[in-house]
């Protein structure tokens, strides 16, 4: 059914560095990545792996310091005439990309909605901007549609609150209208930044309801970029898992889960809060992630792996098929390395999230 899909966005051997006072920091290494229409992707991973560095590359706001360095950014859609048009953003100019990508076409929801939001203009007004910068339209229709979308995202008296500044609401419904901003001029693929982090967990769950249901009714892509496993698990079709600026296993969030093979991607499972554990302390993994200040030979996760083989010290790993759908990028696929199995606890872990996911009827199985 995915072949059938039309694909959106196609990352190629994407490569970006920062210029620092420390020196050059390659933070995205060869990163490829593909959605395609409707469907919803997570990119998971620590802080500095480089999730978001790659989705601003995708929005062309990269920071004035960093340098793409090579690969390509594909993104796919079609004009008013529904004439289609691939292009490649890493070939336009800010100018180009801010006039026909931001906002219009790709629109993303940041993690703090009180610094998404310009405290020093109504909500309304916000929300009227994109349209009447994209599509010329009038300022009556603007307000219109703005109200229609305060009323989509679930905030009451839409009217009234269109004359409120941010600081007048809560967390929870800045939220909302930061998502209202991203949807106003319907675009095709919406980036969400850890959008529930700033948020109590009962917000966190009715905002990412509400993205879901508004994905659905619009039939638009969804990015999410999370360190937030729970997140995944709930509103993911593909997972990609990134360390040190590499994306080092993907596949469907089932294989993800429940067949991981990446020993980064068990330590990620193992660290996430599970009732049933008998150990009071939550799994960390050992070590800290690397500066990638520069290039260092073999597998960059190799000082924090306990499963690290000779081969990891002398060369990078390539992607390992696994099935059509599932690769991973670590040494313990070669046929020739000795077999290794999950930890026990994680392979418990699984068989009881499996158990669970039958018998509770979870999007899961």
């Amino acid at each position: 059914m995915a072949e059938e899909r039309e694909k959106i966005l196609q990352i190629r051997d994407l490569n970006i560095t920062f210029k620092t006072t420390a020196g050059l920091i390659h933070a995205v290494r060869g990163v490829n990545m593909d959605l395609r229409k409707g469907e919803t992707a997570a990119i998971v991973g620590e802080s500095g792996s480089g999730k978001s560095v790659v989705m601003k590359a995708v929005m062309g706001i990269l920071a004035g310091n960093a340098a793409v360095t090579g690969g390509s950014i594909e993104f796919s859609y079609h004009h008013q005439d529904d004439t289609p048009e691939t292009v490649d953003i890493l070939a336009k100019d800010k100018k180009w990309i801010r006039r026909h990508i931001n906002g219009k076409r790709i629109a993303m929801v940041f993690q703090d909605p009180m610094t998404s939001l310009d405290p020093t203009m109504t909500i309304g007004k916000q929300i009227m901007e994109g349209m009447i910068w994209h599509f010329k339209t009038s300022k009556q229709e603007a307000w219109n549609r703005a109200v229609e979308l305060l009323k989509e995202v679930g905030i009451e008296d839409a009217q009234k609150r269109m004359k409120n500044y941010p600081h007048q609401l809560s967390g929870g419904m800045c939220q909302r209208v930061v998502i209202a901003i991203a949807l106003a001029c319907n675009p095709d693929l919406l980036i969400c930044d850890e959008p529930t982090t700033a948020l109590d967990v009962t917000t966190q769950v009715k905002i990412l309801e509400l993205i879901q249901k508004i994905q659905k009714e619009r039939e638009i892509s969804v990015i999410y970029i999370t360190h937030d496993l729970g997140v995944v698990a709930k509103v993911a079709d593909y997972v990609n898992v990134m360390y040190g600026g590499k994306v080092v296993e993907k596949g469907t969030t089932n294989e993800i889960f429940y067949d991981p093979r990446h020993p980064y991607t068990w330590g990620l499972l193992l660290a996430m809060p599970d009732l049933h554990t008998e150990d009071e302390r939550l799994y960390t993994i050992p070590g800290s992630p690397p500066t990638l200040l520069q290039d260092q030979p073999g597998d960059v996760f190799a000082p924090r792996n306990q499963y690290a083989l000779v081969a990891d010290d002398k060369a990078e790993p390539p992607m390992f098929p696994i099935t059509n759908s599932h690769y991973a990028a670590t040494w313990l696929l070669d046929p020739r390395a000795p077999k290794v199995e999950m930890p026990e606890e994680l392979r418990v872990r699984i068989e009881r999230m499996k158990k669970e996911a039958k018998n509770g009827g979870s999007e899961l199985l």
